[in-house]
Formats: C-alpha cells, sequence, structure tokens
C-alpha cells in the first residue's frame, strides 16, 4: 500500500513547528511541518499498521546541515499522536496548542478543530516529570559531544602522527598513557575490555589503520556540529533546547497551557547564538529547575488526564470510517458470503 499516498489523502491537519511556532526563526531557518492524518480502512479493520509518514524534502550543505530549503514533515496517525499527547510528550503538545497563525491546513469536516479541542482536558501533571526528562537529555547532548569530539580529533591525530598502520588499539593506547597519562584520548577498561575515543569503542586488537577510518567517519558526521563546539564549548542548540524545555515545564505546571510565539523567544535565540557561556547555561537552568519544582508542588493541574479521552478518540475514528467508506454493497455481498477478492 501506498501510504504516502494515503496519508496525503486523509490528511486532516498541516501545521507549522519548530523555530517557526517559537517565534525563534532566521531567515536562514529551514521550514518544520507536523501534519495529522486519519487511518484508512486497512490499518482500521486490516493487518496493515502505520503510525508515520515522511513527506519532507531533504536538502543539505557540504557540511551535512540543512539548507532554508529543505522540510522537515511528518505526518502522524491519528490515533498515535492521540496516545501520545495523553502521555503528555513535549513535542506533540507543542503540536496540540499551536497558534492559529500556524495552522495551514484543517479539514472541512472539523476532525482537526475537535481535536485541538481537547488540549485542556489531556494536560496532567504527568507533564513535568516529561518535560524535565527531555531537558536533561539536552543538558547531557549538549556537555558530552563536545567532549566526545575533541577526543575523537585528538585520538586521531595521536595516531596519524605516531602510530603505524600495523599496530594494534591496545599498543597505541598503552603508548598513549604513557605520553599523556589520564589525558589521553583513549580510556582503555584493561584486558578482556574495549578501548574508548570520545563515542566510539574498539576491540583491543582493531588494525590503527582500521580504528582511524572509523574515527574519520564518525567525525564527518559531527561536522556540522562542531564550529560550536570549538567556538563556545558546548552545543548552542541543546543549549537552546534544554532553556526551552524547563520554561516550558514550568509554564505548563503554572498555566496548564503553552502560548506560541514564545513569550522568551529572545532567550532562546540569544542562547542558540552563544550570548552565553556553558557555565551560565548550568547556573540558569539549575535556577529554572528549581522553579519548575516548586510550579508543580504548588500546580492545580490534574494528576492524569481526563477520563473520556479514549472514548472520544474511538468515537472520531467510527465518525472518519462511516464518512469515508467505500465499500460497495456487491464488494460488502462478497465479504459477507466469504468469497476472496484479492482485497
Amino acid at each position: 500500500m501506498d501510504f504516502k499516498l494515503m496519508a496525503q489523502e486523509n490528511l486532516v491537519l498541516k501545521i507549522r513547528v519548530g523555530s517557526h511556532l517559537f517565534g525563534t526563526s532566521t531567515p536562514d531557518s529551514d521550514e518544520d511541518y507536523t501534519g495529522i492524518f486519519m487511518p484508512c480502512d486497512e490499518t482500521i479493520y486490516g493487518f496493515q499498521t502505520c503510525n508515520e509518514v515522511d513527506l519532507g524534502v531533504v536538502d543539505k550543505d557540504d557540511t551535512g546541515r540543512n539548507t532554508k530549503d529543505a522540510i522537515d514533515f511528518k505526518v502522524h496517525d491519528y490515533r498515535k499522536f492521540m496516545k501520545l499527547a495523553i502521555e503528555n510528550n513535549p513535542n506533540i503538545l507543542n503540536a496540540m496548542f499551536v497558534n492559529r497563525e500556524n495552522i495551514l491546513f484543517a479539514d472541512k469536516d472539523g476532525f482537526a478543530e475537535r481535536m485541538l479541542a481537547v488540549k485542556a482536558r489531556i494536560v496532567h501533571k504527568g507533564a513535568y516529570e516529561r518535560f524535565i526528562k527531555y531537558a536533561d537529555a539536552q543538558k547531557h547532548k549538549m556537555r558530552i559531544k563536545p567532549q566526545n569530539y575533541a577526543a575523537l580529533e585528538n585520538g586521531l591525530g595521536f595516531l596519524e602522527d605516531v602510530m603505524g598502520n600495523s599496530r594494534v588499539m591496545a599498543e597505541a593506547a598503552h603508548h598513549a598513557y604513557q605520553l599523556s597519562g589520564p589525558d589521553s584520548p583513549f580510556k582503555d577498561g584493561g584486558e578482556g575490555k574495549h578501548i574508548r575515543c570520545g563515542d566510539l569503542s574498539f576491540e583491543r586488537g582493531v588494525f590503527v589503520k582500521k580504528a582511524k577510518k572509523m574515527i574519520r567517519e564518525r567525525l564527518s558526521r559531527a561536522t556540522n556540529r562542531h564550529v560550536l563546539y570549538t567556538k563556545y564549548g558546548y552545543d548552542t542548540k541543546f543549549g537552546s533546547n534544554l532553556i526551552h524545555m524547563l520554561k516550558s515545564g514550568k509554564e505548563l505546571m503554572e498555566t496548564g497551557k503553552l502560548e506560541f510565539p514564545l513569550s522568551y523567544a529572545q532567550d532562546i535565540i540569544d542562547v542558540k547564538n552563544g550570548k552565553y557561556t556553558v557555565e551560565e547555561i548550568d547556573k540558569w537552568s539549575d535556577d529554572l529547575l528549581e522553579e519548575a519544582r516548586q510550579a508543580y508542588e504548588k500546580t492545580d493541574v490534574r494528576a492524569v488526564p481526563e477520563k473520556g479521552i479514549e472514548k472520544f478518540v474511538m468515537k472520531e475514528i467510527y465518525r472518519w470510517s462511516q464518512l469515508n467508506t467505500k465499500l460497495s454493497r456487491s464488494r460488502l455481498r462478497l465479504w459477507q458470503s466469504g468469497v476472496n477478492d484479492g482485497v
């Protein structure tokens, strides 16, 4: 089955997300969209499944970064989207609270309108943990990636300048430790263990020639971010995501909703542009985490999603199937009589 065609035919909502929704876009920002499609007969009643379809356009520059002509357009099955919504997935909640200006298409039968109307019924205290957990992941990526990149660069330089291709990584790690001690780019776990360099692991008997190839390939995949690593000491994109998630989590606990564009959009832009040191970001994020925690303790937001959301979704799927059924009477009779017509 052509799921891309199905998703386009059954599309009920298309919205602009990412920096354009947040109010943090620049002239060079690429376009990010999210869409919702209603399921077809084959996925409602049959054996086929389709939770997501990619309708995006890939366009990258020489460093591997998206150009402004790139289009990120993921469309989600209505049921999967709503399941993630009641789990208070951060990206899905952003979509649920989209402002009118960023709704680019909504179906005439009201499926999108009714779906967005239940957003106040799905926000619950569990959102706090989801947003804080996501923020913690961004902080980890913000700090660990520069360290990995530096270790990989130093490790490759050592292998190229000091070690011959016929040597193995156990020898390289031993020699590097003799020269640099704890500052060696290689971390040797000992006999029977792997040797680590950045976020790569090597068998002890791997030849240096192969290790160099692996490191070069890994560095090439990080080319589009390494300028940020070396210039600011951290990845400012992940830093901006960190501050955004903490502020959003706090906002949800205080008000039970999200407002777009972000009232603090300039803060996010400033972080992304490297206005703050990594130490300042650490301090800011710690303060925001405490503020979010206090908001969580005082919140009037419900403990769990409102009852009845699943029944609402079921009714909407039934309404869709009734509105869009294409089974002819003759075909239905064949099904009822047990004749296999190849469908």
